[in-house]
């Protein structure tokens, strides 16, 4: 028996196509499951168990997977009383089945609750619906959901008067209790949501919850009334008829591609996974849509150009790269600079000529150096952000600056892994301490600062407001101190001219630098591959131990090497990071409670400082993970290091 789901419905309405791969096991199916949607996700479990708090004796029913109807049955059972309390409950009708995060009967009325992790701030008005009365398009696919949950339920329970709420994160609202986050965790076995350990009572969860119950009843209704459409005239009738005749009669919707879906498509497979028999939901589209070969599947397309939106060009089956024209990226006539379309044209021109070489502006970007005052100092940060906060005072999703790593070049080239800082104390809010350390580490001289990207920008304002709104001793100097180094954001109410302005290396690159080794990506884990494989000096000076290379390290012993290869390709230095805890004897790690294996990019550093929260952690362990995250920001700031001086040597 085919069922659709709750979650086939949602992969339905990103595209109708996904249906026919979502129930054909020899499609392959990725989800974007990297760590920080892990820790995303856990956070959602977090959110659903305190959640249940405010309902307390509730009844969790656990369904085997596929066994939907007893699963309803079972529901149905409990439903009989006057009042009831269920988590997790399923409806079962028409081979529709959803199953409910919270529903709570009194009498003829059901209060169907789902619970989001998402960001959601109670003063504001119009969370969900804009000025133009259409839902906003990143609440449709939860409100859709719900509206689907409300039509099965009314269809199994017809006699009873349905209403749909959210609980959600609200941000306007500020823990009471330190150790929120850590009194409700993950088990190591067993189910992630009835054997999750909750460490609170219910009368405390109510006093001190940072959740806000929404009734979002009147726009289900419309909802379910079709006066909102999800996409394209998709309306709720709509979607479920096509959903429910692709699953039965087994056709292909032949719904038009979009460029969006497509670029985000769960069902692509990459050669390993083609090598052992698993088929592209993907490439069965374009074959199918688009008449385009397994060959031509294989070459550049336009879903890899950066930053770029190819609708235009895929409605007229400009799908390969080697379809399209400069004429199509217009350029702005900038030539110090590298403009978008720039970029986009030469990713391409490169991917269609297979050709290697990077793209250098070494006139400019020597300019652009040349501004640049010693000693250079590089500087990352590591932060958090989570549903349920660590700390008394806190709200959902406020920004913790726990970790940064500061590197420093000096004029005769030393290299000097110069100051860091981490927090790992069990309910400390490290912000302000955080930025008194960035302040020592970089207050005595007028050397340039360098970040990548725009996160530590972001993070430096957000810790100038928290600062505002305290009565920390030193704050006004504080305050001043990041005026000095950080830019005014977009929603800032304070307009300052820092005389110090960190440079965005990032910026840097999109300026005046592109290696077609990243493949049109900017991130930091891209770029420093591309030119470690590259780059002649690089490789010379990083396959040494960094004792012989004028490098010192807080962290890393003089023996360590930077740069090995595998074949003829350079291995990437993040997974060269050492795994967490393999000295330990089998025995020792049995009696870990953190369940992590490595550190080796921003979700896993994220997930691992939550962890750092549990007061009961051995000082063995906590000193391991904080050892780990030291080594793993290092790297972040060694990787500016390398890149700086890469620039610093094609440009001599």
């Amino acid at each position: 028996m085919k069922v659709l789901t709750k979650s086939k419905f949602k992969i339905g309405l990103s595209c109708p196509n996904k249906l026919v791969y979502a129930f054909d096991d020899n499609y392959v199916y990725e989800s974007s499951a990297d760590s920080f949607l892990a820790s995303l996700a856990e956070g959602g479990f977090q959110v659903e168990a305190l959640a249940r708090m405010h309902y307390p004796n509730g009844v969790f029913l656990e369904a085997k997977r596929g066994d939907y109807t007893s699963a309803w049955e079972q529901t149905k059972s409990i439903l009989k009383s006057n009042e009831a309390v269920i988590y997790e409950a399923s409806f079962l009708v028409n081979n529709l089945f959803v199953m409910s995060d919270i529903v709570i009967k009194k009498g003829n009325t059901l209060k169907l609750i789902e619970v989001k992790a998402k960001s959601f701030d109670s003063t504001e008005s119009n969370t969900f619906i804009g000025k133009n009365g259409k839902i906003y398009s990143g609440w449709k696919p939860y409100l859709f959901d719900i509206a689907f949950q409300k039509h099965i339920i009314q269809l199994c329970m017809p006699d009873l008067k349905v209403e749909s709420y959210f609980i959600l994160a609200d941000k306007s609202k500020k823990s009471t209790i330190n150790g929120l986050n850590q009194l409700i965790r993950l088990p190591k076995k067993g189910s992630e949501r009835k054997d999750i350990e909750v460490l609170i009572s219910p009368e405390t969860a109510k006093k001190t919850s940072v959740l806000t119950e929404v009734n979002v009843s009147d726009i289900v209704e419309e909802i379910l009334s079709n006066q909102q459409e999800y996409n394209e005239s998709l309306t709720f009738t709509k979607a479920l008829k096509l959903f429910e005749e692709t699953i039965q009669n087994n056709t292909f919707p032949n719904w038009s591609t979009h460029f969006s879906s497509c670029k985000n498509c769960e069902f692509k497979t990459n050669s390993e996974q083609e090598k052992s028999g698993k088929l592209s939901g993907f490439k069965h589209c374009f074959k199918t849509m688009h008449k385009l070969s397994d060959i031509e599947l294989d070459s550049p397309n336009i879903f890899e150009i950066w930053n770029f939106r190819g609708e235009k060009f895929l409605k007229k089956d400009q799908i390969l790269l080697q379809t399209l024209k400069k004429s199509d990226f217009k350029s702005e006539k900038n030539s110090k600079q590298l403009t978008a379309n720039d970029r986009r044209w030469l990713q391409i021109e490169k991917a269609v000529s297979n050709d290697m070489e990077a793209f250098v502006n070494r006139k400019e970007l020597r300019k652009e150096m040349e501004k640049w005052k010693f000693p250079l100092h590089f500087i990352d940060f590591e932060t958090s952000a989570v549903a349920l906060p660590f700390t008394e005072g806190i709200s959902p999703y406020e920004q913790v600056a726990f970790q940064f790593s500061h590197h420093m070049i000096k004029s005769d080239d030393t290299v000097i892994h110069k100051s860091q800082f981490i927090s790992d104390t069990p309910g400390e809010f490290p912000n302000f301490r955080f930025i008194e350390q960035l302040k020592h580490s970089l207050g005595n001289d007028k050397g340039t600062i360098f970040r990548f990207a725009s996160h530590e920008n972001s993070i430096l304002n957000a810790i100038k407001n928290q600062l505002e709104e305290s009565e920390y001793e030193n704050k006004n100097e504080l305050i001043e101190f990041i005026k000095t180094i950080a830019s005014p954001t977009g929603n800032s109410e304070e307009i300052w001219t820092p005389s110090r302005n960190f440079v965005d290396l990032r910026e840097v690159i999109m300026d005046y630098y592109y290696h077609p080794l990243t493949k049109g990506s900017n991130s930091i884990k891209a770029v420093l591959p591309a030119i470690l494989n590259t780059c002649d000096f690089l490789k010379s000076k990083y396959s040494q131990e960094i004792g012989r290379i004028n490098l010192t390290s807080l962290n890393f012993e003089d023996n360590k090497v930077w740069l090995e290869t595998m074949g003829n390709m350079t291995i990437n230095p993040y997974k060269l990071l050492p795994e967490l805890f393999s000295e330990w004897t089998i025995d020792s790690k049995t009696k870990l409670i953190s369940g992590l294996q490595n550190i080796s990019d921003g979700g896993a550093a994220l997930t691992a400082y939550g962890k750092l929260q549990f007061t009961e952690m051995t000082e063995e362990e906590r000193l391991g993970i904080s050892n780990s995250l030291l080594k793993y920001c290092e790297l972040d700031t060694l990787a500016m290091v390398m890149i700086y001086e890469h620039f610093k040597f094609i440009t001599r």
